[in-house]
């Protein structure tokens, strides 16, 4: 095989960010058992993948906003706020299908709000999510007047108690029915091919008959019922909420997604990469605390991650231009 045929290959395994991400997440799997071999035991593995759910979801939303060229600042804080909400109404006595309506119908609100100021009054996602970022942290403190949200009923506690097959946690097998729709919708439905058309090429998706102001609005609504069954789970999995939950989760989503292969610049990326993001992510987190690093070099590693995901987006997208000529 000479080098040009090995080239080819590369970029064709590096443009796959699934196996990539697959291959280097087994490959520091290795080192970090070779130093901590209880780094890789079947429960701190499962551990890992049950607190990164939060993440995987959220950036299964994020995904599909980002693949419009858009993005979505406020995520985290729509998950907040409505763990909050919840919580104050389950310790106000209402019952469990009451609060799920409740988480659904903010979740959808607060994404309908953001895709309503950005596909009809055509402003910027990343300044209409800021805007609604600070106004869901707002609220936040005035729902509880600055107060945590503890001592929760038992039934919502439950919603995460459960596992399938005895040894997985129902919180990820809930993100897993997620990550099979999303795979889904994105893949197969005509709104998911809508989305990366546009996403692609605007004009050229407009020309072909697509309703970009109807389509936009899409993802952010689904980003915000992501953000509603995120903050259930977190509620129920932590058994408390703060005014501050989920002020720390908008990059990390964001983040999770671009590292999985989304393109900032639209058009390009997949449900099964964000959740590989999500899940490298949760990896190298895990393992500052094996090794007792202090929490500063997670967000340090984590912006060297994203760095060498958009040079290697940008380097691939390079190659493949030079390679088809």
């Amino acid at each position: 095989m000479n080098k040009q045929k090995i080239g080819k290959l590369l970029v064709r395994v590096a443009d796959n960010r699934e196996i990539s991400l697959s291959s280097f997440i087994v490959l520091l799997l290795i080192i970090l058992a070779i130093f901590v071999p209880s780094f890789i035991s079947g429960s701190n593995l499962m551990q890992i993948v049950l607190n990164t759910v939060t993440v995987c979801i959220l950036a299964l939303g994020e995904l599909t906003v980002i693949i419009t060229k858009g993005i979505d600042l406020s995520v985290g804080a729509t998950m907040g706020l409505i763990t909050l909400i919840v919580g104050q109404l389950a310790l106000s006595g209402w019952p469990l299908w009451g609060l799920l309506a409740i988480a659904l119908l903010v979740g959808l609100v607060a994404g309908l709000v953001n895709g309503i100021l950005i596909s009809l009054v055509k402003l910027p996602s990343i300044i209409v999510t800021l805007g609604t970022l600070s106004v869901y942290s707002g609220l936040m403190y005035l729902v509880t007047g600055g107060n945590w949200v503890t001592n929760l009923p038992n039934y919502i506690q439950n919603l995460s108690s459960w596992s399938f097959l005895g040894f997985i946690p129902g919180p990820v097998v809930i993100m897993l029915i997620i990550l099979l729709f999303i795979t889904i919708f994105l893949r197969y439905s005509r709104v998911g091919r809508y989305l990366y058309a546009i996403g692609n090429n605007p004009n050229a998706a407009n020309l072909a008959g697509i309703n970009e102001k109807r389509i936009i609005v899409i993802p952010y609504i689904l980003t915000g019922v992501l953000a509603a069954i995120a903050g259930v789970l977190y509620l129920s999995y932590n058994g408390f909420s703060t005014p501050n939950t989920g002020s720390s989760l908008n990059l990390q989503a964001i983040a999770a997604a671009v590292i999985g292969g989304a393109n900032v610049f639209g058009g390009r990326g997949g449900a099964i990469g964000a959740v590989l993001g999500a899940l490298l992510l949760g990896v190298i987190s895990e393992a500052l605390v094996f090794f007792h690093l202090p929490a500063v070099w997670n967000d340090a590693a984590e912006g060297l991650i994203i760095l060498l995901a958009v040079v290697m987006d940008s380097a691939i997208s390079r190659t493949i231009r030079v390679t088809r000529g």
